[in-house]
């Protein structure tokens, strides 16, 4: 199943994954933030899962959208999240991310969707 939002786009993969790929010169704000909260809600149907989000062509997320993707309702849809940064802009934001908030669930950057899936496939106890 695949749907879109604006320039976000989103499906659920064989494996269960959700994925989020971003088309070319997102701008994520807080009303992007948010809808993209719902609409993985709709997609999950109640069941939390793993979340694949492609940054590569995101230019700028602003702070409270950061906020909101570490945040408590976010977190809802997701069991662990990994980020895919590929050009400087999304690595910048992606590294920014990482250290200006402290996510709820775990959550990792990766320079390409094989290494992501790999570690979101992976069953960790904690």
């Amino acid at each position: 199943m695949t749907n879109q939002i604006d320039k976000i786009k989103f499906s659920i993969g064989q494996d269960g994954i959700l994925c989020i790929d971003c088309l070319p010169n997102t701008i994520m704000t807080i009303e992007e933030g948010k809808a993209s909260t719902q609409m993985g809600r709709e997609l999950i149907d109640g069941k939390p899962r793993p979340l694949l989000c492609d940054l590569t062509n995101v230019v700028k997320m602003t702070r409270e959208c950061r906020q909101y993707f570490a945040g408590s309702e976010h977190a809802t849809i997701l069991t662990k999240s990994a980020l895919i940064v590929t050009s400087p802009i999304s690595r910048i934001i992606g590294n920014f991310f990482l250290m200006a908030n402290k996510p709820i669930k775990p959550i990792r950057l990766f320079s390409n969707k094989e290494d992501a899936l790999i570690w979101l496939n992976k069953n960790e106890l904690n």
